[in-house]
This record gives C-alpha cells, sequence and structure tokens, in this order.
C-alpha cells in the first residue's frame, strides 16, 4: 500500500527519488526501497515524506483508499469545466452535503 503511494504521489508531484530525497531529507536509495516494497519506512519518516508530499501521514494507510482513486484528478476537472455561475456552484455544494451528512449519519 505504502509503495504504491509513495510512488504514485512522487510522480505526480514530477519528482525523481533524488529530488524527493533532497528536499525530505530521506535517502534516494531508501526511497527506492520504499518504492519497491523492499522496506517500511519508520512514522518519522514517513511524516517527512507526507509533509514534502503535502499529505496526510495517514494517507498512506489502508483506511485512505478513496484518496488513492485515480480518476478523482479528472472528475475534478469535469467539475471545474461544469461550473459556470454561483448557481450551479451553489448546487454541487447542496449535493456534496446531502452525501457528507448521509455518511456522517451511518458512521454514527
Amino acid at each position: 500500500m505504502i509503495k504504491e503511494r509513495l510512488k504514485k504521489l512522487r510522480q505526480k508531484n514530477k519528482l525523481t527519488q533524488i529530488a524527493l530525497g533532497k528536499i525530505s531529507g530521506v535517502s534516494n536509495v531508501q526511497i527506492g526501497r520504499y518504492e519497491n516494497g523492499l522496506s517500511t519506512p519508520r512514522p518519522e519518516t514517513l511524516a517527512k515524506l507526507a509533509k514534502v508530499l503535502e499529505v496526510d501521514p495517514a494517507y498512506f494507510k489502508d483506511k485512505y483508499k478513496f484518496q488513492d482513486n485515480t480518476h478523482l484528478d479528472e472528475h475534478m476537472e469535469r467539475l471545474k469545466r461544469a461550473i459556470k455561475t454561483e448557481e450551479d456552484l451553489k448546487i454541487v455544494l447542496a449535493l456534496v452535503d446531502v452525501f457528507y451528512h448521509k455518511n456522517e449519519a451511518k458512521s454514527r
């Protein structure tokens, strides 16, 4: 799980392993080992990488599977193109609120 998400985020941010290593203070060799599943980062190392990649360290854990949705960026772009007016935005936000409250009720 960590290996796929780390590599995907690094590539999404257009960083090489060397660049990510320099910015985070984590060896690029070690980053390669994490991405290949040969080693698992310690929590403090994961926190350093998460900070550079601008995600919560918990993103690398199972419970954040939805964030790994490869089509999420595409959906966001579709929304940006579809929303033309303030009224459109209000409708979309109202729908988001409906789903948010529905899921909040389920989790109680």
